[in-house]
């Protein structure tokens, strides 16, 4: 990661409602004391390059067996700390002289008032997810996402010819951390894409 900012990856969501199940101790954690970060980053450290890839906050399709098949990454400040923490693992000595960089990016992540959902979904074009929108429903409450700029697609070797991801903000004001949550993508061609999860059953 020589001369690179530290980034994490993330991602995902589709169709048909789609049930979540993960670690049965969690609740996403909206405010982390330093105990808490600091497990987290040495907890990510600890981690495999797949064990980071495959923290359970994915719902919807497995990617390696259906590229198009929907789903999505709930980007929680801890998983985030996580990942960090395994990039750090990578490159110590990097990680040393960047420490400065890397205290401001934890910072950041504390500060984070929006939790993100990555979905990846495919489609004909190439501006496919462009005009996309997200929302979360709590007790017929409807959360409308901010939707960030969408990556930019990817060829399909086979089936639908790009697939892509688009992130979308929610305000941790404005929804129940812990609560059974439908999470609906609409994309701008076709028929939303919805799944439930449990909020509660991961950090």
């Amino acid at each position: 990661m020589m001369g690179r900012p530290w980034r994490m990856s993330g991602a995902l969501a589709v169709a048909a409602v789609w049930s979540f199940t993960a670690s049965p101790s969690g609740a996403i954690v909206v405010d982390l004391d330093p105990a808490a970060v600091k497990q987290a980053i040495e907890g990510g450290k600890k981690m495999t390059d797949e064990d980071l890839k495959t923290i359970p906050t994915r719902f919807g399709a497995n990617l390696k067996e259906d590229l198009c098949g929907g789903g999505g990454e709930i980007r929680t400040k801890t998983v985030t700390l996580n990942r960090l923490g395994g990039a750090i693992a990578r490159n110590p000595e990097q990680a040393e002289q960047d420490k400065a960089k890397i205290d401001e990016q934890i910072q950041k992540i504390l500060d984070s008032k929006v939790l993100r959902i990555a979905f990846d979904f495919c489609g004909d074009t190439a501006d496919f997810a462009e005009g996309s929108s997200a929302t979360l429903e709590q007790g017929g409450k409807m959360i409308k996402g901010e939707m960030a700029k969408p990556d930019r697609a990817k060829k399909n070797e086979k089936g639908l010819a790009y697939r892509g991801k688009i992130v979308a903000s929610f305000p941790y004001s404005s929804f129940d951390p812990n609560a059974v949550t439908k999470i609906t993508l609409f994309p701008p061609v076709g028929d939303g894409m919805s799944w439930e999860v449990d909020f509660s059953k991961f950090k």
